[in-house]
């Protein structure tokens, strides 16, 4: 579920499918509770009801009037299901310093942003003024709508899309090698069309022509391949955060990936044309010639080192994302998590008290505890990484901010007894919250480590007071525990300032469910479910997945990115491999007379040998010299992307240069096996 303003929908300039939007109405204290449904849930678990406008859902216990339905794919920020609207005063908007909200809007027309920017920096300004402890040195950023959802993406989009770029040129240069030796075998019939009066341009032409069947063939093959995978290509981006399941069939993409074939034949397909028109005409049209193009060997040269060059930085990119994730899956997240099942249970507001909140949870924990098969259990208001967010400002009485700049926001939670010892969270200091932790007692926290380093630097944060912003005023709760960090919204995050406070004092509607298991996590799920109906009937075991699912999805997207790189630096490696091996195979074959000769004259296999490979690894030194630079430039633009990993990391560098080193070796060796056994009567009697 989420909350949501009047008007938005107007403001999208999308239409509801059903129904209608909330009105301003809704919005006020004391307003009869509405809820919009999506088109997705209004579908899978309404039937699709077209009479649904109007009639009754029941929400946490509470009758909610359905007044529309969203298109059926909408989705906006968040993937939800219900919407709400917001209500001023209301649970999610009662207090003035909790900035939270994401404000819409649409310019009129001939409105800038820049103008609309001044405009709200006014507006600021005086609320700064009537409002200073809430408002003071606060903002609000204009820009555009595409812009602030795609914001947090786009570097690894741009990262993505140079992957393909530099294995699309890869693949450019072998095109470009294999144009080249193509042309060279074509030097007579060039020459008599020469001798015959076409002038160069049309020879040019005529390659160049040649050459697009083929890049054109490649893009529409390329096309339809990308349009079937589609689907798995938007999964493997952050794009099906911003709502966007599939790319769809469009003139655009289709002659995008035509012409960028067609500029990739010609631009590389120039160069071999314009080296295969320029012939010697006496030299070529003599029977049984041995010249070979010098200027096409060099080039095919430079072609091989570039690829080689291209190759590494791909590598080491892909070296480094690996890297980065597989110490980013080693990080210790401060509570065990082998065989732990979690899930939620949410109590109807309407149909129990504040004050039979405590019990109820209790006793669910007492029933789990004694399932068989169940090791530890506990229960907290939000899991680590499973359930992020919900932090609020907090500080020491005895060192307060000296103001609102200097104030620390810690994460809030609500526990019953025993959860650290299920979720093995070592409590450092101080004792676990406990049952006389209730109403009418001292009010209580535990703090996490790094929470009581930075509040109470020189001090012993146990037995010290500790201020809660609460929204109208602040709560005062003494500190009874210190506790270990845990991973809070990610295992990359770093350790952050945590409250725990007593559930029996702060009593929450909905609570997680943390059970290891002996065995399975899995197992017991149906155990689970028929404990909570012998309970309550009406309240669904929600959300239950393994601690196992929860990490996975936490590191998905770095497991993707570092996933797609390292396919693309394979292909990369491939491309540059069969590149070294096409240009010293085709100097073997050019040079089969040379080489002949040489064996007839004494020269010994290693001799030989020498020969191909000393070439073959003067090109690979030197794309290795060249990728090593690039890949530091790379390795550098990707730094944000790393975890605990250098972007000169030179254990990476000097990985990737070995193994490339080793394939090259083996790109090499058939050449050189090649060369190595050539006969001399054989190549003489060739020519």
């Amino acid at each position: 579920a989420a909350y949501m303003g009047p008007g938005l929908f107007r403001t999208l300039g999308i239409p509801v499918h059903l129904g209608r939007e909330f009105q301003a109405e809704e919005g006020e204290p004391g307003a009869a509770p509405s809820i919009l449904i999506s088109g997705r849930y209004w579908r899978t678990r309404l039937g699709g009801d077209p009479s649904i406008v109007g009639s009754t859902l029941t929400v946490n216990g509470s009758p909610f009037t359905v007044v529309g339905v969203t298109p059926p794919d909408f989705q906006f920020v968040v993937d939800a299901d219900l919407f709400a609207p917001m209500v001023r005063g209301g649970d999610m908007a009662q207090a003035r310093q909790w900035h939270n909200w994401l404000v819409v809007g649409r310019l009129a027309d001939g409105v800038t942003v820049d103008e609309a920017a001044a405009e709200v920096s006014l507006i600021m300004a005086r609320l700064a003024d009537e409002y200073p402890e809430s408002n003071q040195d606060k903002g609000m950023l204009i820009s555009g709508m595409q812009e602030a959802m795609v914001e947090g993406f786009r570097p690894t989009i741009l990262m993505l899309m140079g992957a393909i770029v530099l294995v699309l040129l890869i693949a450019c240069g072998n095109v470009a090698s294999l144009l080249l030796a193509r042309g060279s075998t074509r030097g007579p019939e060039i020459a008599m069309r020469a001798a015959l009066g076409a002038p160069r341009r049309r020879i040019v032409q005529q390659l160049l022509t040649e050459s697009v069947p083929l890049g054109l063939a490649a893009g529409a093959l390329g096309t339809v391949l990308a349009l079937i995978a589609q689907r798995a290509l938007v999964a493997a981006t952050p794009l099906t955060r911003l709502g966007l399941d599939s790319v769809g069939f469009q003139p655009e993409v289709l002659g995008f990936a035509l012409l960028l074939s067609l500029g990739t034949v010609l631009v590389f397909g120039l160069a071999p044309a314009l080296m295969g028109s320029r012939v010697d005409l006496a030299e070529e049209l003599k029977a049984g010639s041995r010249s070979v193009a010098g200027g096409r060997a060099r080039f095919r040269s430079v072609l091989v080192v570039g690829q080689v060059a291209l190759s590494v930085v791909l590598l080491v990119g892909a070296a480094l994302l690996v890297q980065s994730f597989t110490r980013l899956r080693s990080v210790d997240p401060g509570f065990r998590t082998d065989n732990l099942l979690t899930a939620e249970i949410g109590l109807p507001g309407g149909e129990y008290e504040v004050e039979q909140r405590t019990p109820f949870f209790t006793e669910l924990l007492d029933r789990t505890r004694a399932l068989p098969g169940v090791e530890a259990a506990g229960m907290i208001s939000q899991l680590p990484m499973r359930d992020p967010g919900n932090n609020v400002p907090a500080w020491n009485p005895e060192n307060p901010p000296a103001d609102a700049s200097q104030v620390r926001a810690a994460y809030q939670r609500n526990v019953l007894p025993g959860y650290f010892d299920a979720m093995d969270i070592p409590i450092l200091a101080g004792r676990d919250v406990a049952e006389t932790d209730g109403q009418g007692a001292v009010q209580v926290v535990l703090i996490s480590e790094t929470m009581a380093e930075t509040l109470y630097p020189e001090q012993q944060a146990l037995g010290r007071e500790l201020l809660v912003d609460e929204g109208d005023e602040a709560g005062r709760y003494e500190i009874i525990g210190v506790v270990g960090d845990v991973a809070i919204y990610s295992l990359g995050a770093g350790p952050q300032m945590t409250m725990y406070f007593s559930h029996a004092q702060r009593r929450s509607s909905v609570m997680r469910l943390a059970v290891h298991t002996v065995g399975g996590a899995g197992a017991i799920v149906g155990q689970l479910r028929e404990t909570l109906r012998g309970m309550d009937p009406n309240i669904p075991l929600a959300g239950v997945r393994t601690m196992d699912e929860v990490l996975d999805g936490s590191t998905s997207f770095r497991r993707t990115v570092a996933g797609a790189v390292g396919i693309f630096a394979l292909a990369a490696l491939l491309l540059a491999a069969l590149g070294l091996y096409g240009v010293l195979a085709y100097q073997v074959t050019q040079r089969t007379h040379e080489i002949g000769i040489r064996v007839a004259l004494g020269a010994r296999a290693e001799h030989i040998l020498r020969m191909v490979l000393g070439h073959g690894f003067t090109l690979v030194g030197i794309g290795l010299a060249l990728g090593v630079v690039g890949g530091v430039a790379g390795a550098r633009a990707i730094r944000g992307r790393l975890y605990e990993v250098g972007a000169t990391d030179p254990v990476t560098f000097v990985s990737v240069v070995l193994f490339f080193s080793l394939v090259a070796l083996l790109a090499c060796l058939l050449p050189s096996w090649k060369a190595w056994r050539v006969d001399p009567a054989v190549a003489f009697r060739v020519e």
